[in-house]
């Protein structure tokens, strides 16, 4: 076996802390020595080694760079997002979350995951949430029976009020029964199974 294929693409989707017990492959690597500098840097800042560093880096690109980019994503502030829902009334903010949730969410989720169910729902929110996209603050707990979802964003009630309609569009159409409640500046949505 070849250290290439020492990883395999069921292996590469498991969660980090399922990797930790994966065999590891040793790659020697040519680094241009400000790249170099810059990561010995971080490293010593961060009180990590540059190996971590640089396995998270790949574990980002190979999770969210590579298909964020055939995707179609892009990089956006959190202010100029703000400022964009502030232009939105609450309306026309419900009817681009009907719409994101139905098309985007959907799509999006079966792009990185290949199947529409909760858990690759959950995953995706991860994903946009906190993990990758920073779109907002993902907070998931379930006891097994109820699941809850806490959206934090902190851009006011037309954003609330567009994760609301979007996140509710998505489990109705996969016929999961939802709760939810707005404020300013989070969602929070009761999923029952």
């Amino acid at each position: 076996m070849s250290a290439d294929s020492i990883l395999t693409d069921p292996l590469l989707k498991q969660k980090p802390e399922e990797k930790e017990s994966l065999p590891t492959a040793t790659r020697t690597i040519r680094l241009e020595g400000d790249l170099d500098r810059s990561l010995e840097e971080i490293a010593n800042q961060e009180s990590l080694s540059v190996s971590i560093i640089i396995n998270k880096a790949l574990l980002r690109y190979m999770d969210w760079e590579y298909r964020a980019e055939k995707f179609g994503f892009m990089t956006m502030s959190t202010s100029l997002m703000r400022k964009l829902f502030e232009q939105l009334n609450e309306d026309k903010a419900r009817s681009f979350g009907k719409e994101a949730g139905a098309q985007f969410l959907a799509e999006f989720t079966n792009f990185w995951f290949k199947t529409l169910d909760i858990d690759s729902l959950l995953r995706a929110l991860e994903f946009l949430g906190d993990r990758y996209a920073k779109q907002f603050h993902f907070d998931h707990s379930s006891d097994g029976k109820v699941h809850t979802i806490i959206i934090k964003h902190d851009r006011g009630s037309t954003t609330s009020a567009y994760y609301s309609e979007a996140l509710k569009a998505l489990f109705n159409h996969m016929s999961l029964e939802v709760t939810v409640v707005e404020s300013d500046q989070q969602v929070t949505i009761t999923i029952r199974s």
